[in-house]
């Protein structure tokens, strides 16, 4: 078994800016897609803080929902989709890159 290195893209969105009109999630999503990233998973968060607290009583405004969006691949190919991924997020959330490791 052979582990390979890889980079983890983790983007923290606040809901109302990741799917509003200008949808930031799709928009990375589509990215990915065109440039083969291996996989990428988007996850809506019940609740946390940052910025913003967030309760579980806003599952009553599902769209107000922090949203995750997870992108792993090989070094290269992340280094090549980041500039855009920073594009497209701009100031409206925080990106993170973690060195992982899979089989």
């Amino acid at each position: 078994m052979e582990l390979r290195k890889m980079l983890k893209v983790v983007i923290r969105l606040p809901g109302g800016k990741a799917t509003g009109k200008n949808n930031i999630v799709q928009a990375i999503i589509n990215t990915c897609r065109e440039e083969s990233i291996l996989g990428a998973t988007v996850t809506r968060c019940l609740f946390g803080y940052g910025e913003k607290e967030y309760k579980p009583r806003a599952l009553l405004q599902l769209k107000d929902l922090p949203v995750i969006v997870e992108i792993v691949d090989e070094p290269l190919a992340i280094r090549q989709v980041l500039p855009e991924i920073k594009r497209l997020v701009q100031d409206n959330g925080l990106i993170t890159v973690e060195e992982v490791y899979a089989i």
